[in-house]
C-alpha cells in the first residue's frame, strides 16, 4: 500500500509538471499570436512630399516614392479617374493601385455592394471586413476584401456638399498601409 501511494504521488506529480508545461507553451503561443497581430495590424503614418490636383476635382497628398504613377485615366467601368500606381507594370508582384472617381450619391448606386459582387463573380470567396479611414468633412463607408494574396479596398467618400469620392484599391497584404495612408489624404479641390 505504501508503495502504491508512492506510485500515485509520483504519476500525479508528472502529471501536473506536464499540465504546467503545456500551459507555458499555451501562453508563450498567445504572447507570440499577440505581438505579431499588433505588428502587422498598426498603422504606418504618411510622409506625404507630393500634391497633385487631378482634373476631376481630387486632390491627394502622397508619398512619391510609394505611388511614382499619378495621373487622370479612363477606366472602362468608372470613366475618368484618378489613378496612383506602384508601377507602371501591373504585373509587378509588389504592384498595387487606387482609382478615385469624383461624381455624386446617383453616380454608382450601391456601389460598394456591386464591387463586392463583381469580385466575388471573379475571384470567388473574397471575405469583406468593414473598415475605418478617416477622411477630414467626409463621411467614409469602407470595405476591405481578401482576395488570395491581395486586399481590394472599397470606399466611399462623402462630402457635406453631396459630392461623393469613389475610391477602387488593388494591394498586397504588406502594402494596405499605404493605400490607407493615400484615402485619407484625399479632399475636394
Amino acid at each position: 500500500m505504501p508503495r502504491e501511494i508512492d506510485r500515485q504521488a509520483a504519476a500525479q506529480k508528472r502529471s501536473s509538471r506536464l499540465l504546467v508545461g503545456m500551459a507555458a507553451f499555451i501562453l508563450v503561443g498567445v504572447v507570440v499570436y499577440g505581438v505579431l497581430l499588433f505588428m502587422t495590424s498598426r498603422r504606418t503614418p504618411a510622409n506625404p512630399d507630393t500634391h497633385y490636383t487631378a482634373e476631376n476635382g481630387i486632390s491627394v497628398y502622397y508619398e512619391s516614392a510609394a505611388w511614382p504613377v499619378c495621373r487622370m485615366t479612363e477606366d472602362p467601368t468608372l470613366g475618368p479617374v484618378l489613378e496612383l500606381a506602384s508601377s507602371e507594370d501591373p504585373d509587378n508582384d509588389q504592384y498595387q493601385v487606387v482609382l478615385f472617381q469624383r461624381g455624386d450619391a446617383s453616380t454608382f448606386e450601391d456601389f460598394l455592394t456591386k464591387s463586392q459582387d463583381d469580385l466575388r463573380a471573379n475571384y470567388g470567396v473574397i471575405s469583406p471586413k468593414k473598415i475605418d479611414i478617416a477622411v477630414e468633412g467626409a463621411t467614409v463607408e469602407a470595405v476591405r476584401c481578401d482576395i488570395q494574396a491581395y486586399y481590394a479596398v472599397l470606399a466611399t467618400i462623402t462630402y457635406d456638399s453631396g459630392d461623393v469620392i469613389y475610391v477602387s484599391a488593388l494591394t498586397r497584404l504588406a502594402s494596405i498601409n499605404d493605400v490607407l495612408n493615400l484615402i485619407e489624404s484625399v479632399a475636394l479641390a
